[in-house]
């Protein structure tokens, strides 16, 4: 059996679900074919929430397919949720030159937490450094061999913006007054980037656009909502989520 690393899970994990991810993993290591095989196969060897969580993804950038605008993922970590909009826009709009998949990420864990993060709930990702993967050299590398596949290649798709928020996300819109939002996807866990990412760029989405939320309402990951109770404000918000990912909210503005 595999050393069970500590990973970003809800906080409903169990020690069944701890011994459900060691035991998928040891069945990927032991499968039979090479590593693309299994990738094809993917159905058999991923875990069923993610395919819930990619589901999910699929059916809100639907939803947006016809909005005008780019897609905006706060927190990129491992970059599943960039290059799933990534992916999603190569098939489903495989012309559509002018949607970008930008992503904001320190890509070195948390830069701070405030009061509004503090939570009751144990939280051991819940600290200055937290969740750190340095992803991006590896992301950047991944989006270089998915553009040799993608129709329009050669224009890019993915861009990933790296830094602390709340000084990245106002020199990026410095330097592309021509933005617009379709898809803001929150998942930066913390108030203050959540606070900053929701007050720049919701003046950027039109009608029909769609704000979505990792961590609202979520005992572990208060700053969340706290950003949006103190910005959007929640009774402004008819919020959705889906039957079999109920982690992710989203709202149509």
């Amino acid at each position: 059996m595999k050393e069970q690393f500590k990973v970003h899970l809800p906080e409903n994990q169990t020690a069944k679900d701890g011994e459900y991810h060691i035991r998928l993993a040891d069945y990927f290591d032991a499968a039979p074919g090479g590593t693309l095989d299994k990738l094809r196969a993917f159905t058999k060897h991923a875990p069923v929430a993610e395919i819930g969580r990619f589901l999910a993804k699929s059916k809100l950038f639907e939803s947006v397919l016809s909005v005008h605008g780019s897609i905006i993922e706060c927190g990129v970590f491992m970059g599943g949720g960039v290059m799933t909009w990534a992916n999603l826009s190569a098939i489903l709009e495989p012309l559509n030159h002018i949607r970008k998949v930008i992503g904001f990420d320190t890509f070195s864990g948390f830069v701070d937490v405030t009061k509004e993060d503090i939570s009751a709930a144990t939280n051991d990702n819940l600290r200055k450094g937290g969740l750190k993967v340095d992803s991006y050299e590896d992301l950047q590398e991944c989006v270089r061999i998915f553009d040799i596949y993608r129709p329009l290649g050669h224009i890019p798709k993915v861009e990933l913006v790296k830094g602390d928020a709340l000084e990245s996300i106002p020199a990026y819109i410095e330097a592309n007054q021509h933005l617009i939002v379709a898809l803001l996807y929150l998942d930066f866990d913390l108030y203050a980037p959540t606070k900053a990412a929701i007050e720049a760029f919701l003046p950027r989405m039109p009608k029909g656009a769609i704000v979505a939320f990792d961590q609202l309402g979520m005992r572990q990951w208060p700053g969340e909502t706290r950003a949006v109770m103190d910005s959007l404000g929640l009774r402004e918000l008819k919020l959705q989520r889906f039957p079999f990912q109920p982690q992710i909210s989203f709202a149509v503005l």
